[in-house]
């Protein structure tokens, strides 16, 4: 779809709950970047600044704050409803494409009580079992008002776990899986060149995301102590940084486990493009950007076996496109990785099935399926 094809371009707002560096802040940066590239008038922007690592915008795109500090107590969220309803009904956007739970509620409400016909396409990029219960059942009530238009999920896995919500709410869902922005795979298409086709010589696993519970980076440690010969470069920070690195001394890993810390888009994907196998053992994801760039760059997929994981995995065809291991199965990852990186032929065919999996990802098929909720 092109921009000649809507009847007229729109004024949209692509918002977030926070600027924190971040999946959800990747996309919604690419979504805004990708509408603005259609000629639409875009405002990019999040109900506040959080931690000090914020996801970089290009310049014509910055990050709009509807106030300026997290809320701490109830006076200060109701000073946020108040700022976005004043906001909805001073810009009139015509729809306001909402990620991350509190973004979703907000939006939904302050639509409604805004009264100037603003819609609302709410958004899920994990499944809603992680989320807050009392946020999820407000999010349950919000995303049936009619201010709400559609209600995205990034995976179909993610779309299931949306089952137990009102009929108006499971009414509203649709599909739209990620995609990389062109800049990003232009990028990612000169690396793989650089190093495809892809040898094993120098055991190379890389995982990137942030240091946190939800990345169960506990187990691809515990597994690395069981493969010295092996590296592991973890790109990414967060709060479980230090319990990880005791963990690494505790399993004798401190020799092959690397921390490689906050990377900026082009240096993570360098570290990820000098590795030979991605690992991302998740409790859970959505539909992992970083899965696809390591797809894109024809790197061998290990992957839990969880569902959204395996969906992740699988191409349009149904071919599982990596391999998985459960969530506590240190022992099965190792071998795993050590079978991938030790079989030539089937590193081959995994790095081949990478590609294919890969290639299913396109940036104007999202921009597309965003944009016909524009009409």
């Amino acid at each position: 779809m092109t921009t000649e094809r809507l009847a007229e371009t729109s004024s949209v707002m692509v918002l977030v709950s926070h600027s924190s560096a971040g999946g959800a802040q990747e996309i919604w940066a690419n979504l805004a970047e990708g509408l603005a590239a259609r000629g639409h008038q875009v405002t990019l922007a999040a109900l506040y600044p959080y931690r000090a690592t914020v996801r970089e915008t290009a310049d014509h795109l910055p990050w709009n704050y509807i106030v300026e500090r997290r809320p701490t107590n109830i006076l200060g969220m109701v000073r946020l409803v108040w700022a976005l309803i004043r906001r909805l009904r001073r810009d009139r956007p015509k729809i306001v494409f909402t990620a991350m739970p509190a973004a979703n509620v907000l939006a939904s409400v302050c639509a409604a009580l805004a009264g100037n016909g603003t819609k609302v396409v709410t958004s899920h990029h994990s499944p809603v079992q992680t989320h807050n219960p009392a946020l999820d059942f407000v999010d349950g009530v919000a995303g049936s008002l009619p201010s709400v238009k559609a209600v995205v999920s990034v995976s179909n896995t993610v779309s299931d776990s949306l089952a137990g919500k009102s009929r108006a709410y499971r009414n509203k869902r649709i599909t739209i899986h990620n995609a990389l922005p062109p800049g990003v795979e232009d990028y990612i298409v000169g690396l793989a060149e650089a190093a495809l086709p892809r040898p094993a010589a120098n055991r190379i696993v890389v995982a990137t995301g942030r240091l946190a519970e939800q990345k169960n980076y506990p187990l691809l440690i515990r597994a690395a102590g069981k493969l010295k010969d092996v590296t592991f470069n973890i790109v990414g920070d967060g709060p479980d940084r230090e319990a990880l690195l005791a963990l690494r001394k505790e399993v004798g890993a401190e020799e092959n486990v690397h921390f490689l810390g906050h990377r900026t888009r082009k240096e993570a994907l360098a570290a990820l493009a000098a590795g030979e196998v991605f690992a991302q053992v998740s409790l859970f994801e959505g539909h992992s950007l970083a899965l696809v760039e390591a797809a894109k760059l024809g790197l061998p997929l290990i992957v839990s076996d969880v569902p959204v994981q395996i969906e992740g995995i699988t191409a349009a065809d149904g071919t599982l496109c990596g391999r998985s291991v459960g969530i506590a199965d240190a022992d099965g990852l190792a071998r795993t990785i050590d079978s991938v990186l030790g079989d030539p032929e089937e590193y081959a065919r995994l790095s081949q099935l990478s590609l294919k999996l890969g290639a299913e990802a396109t940036f104007d098929a999202m921009i597309d399926a965003y944009e016909r909720l524009l009409m």
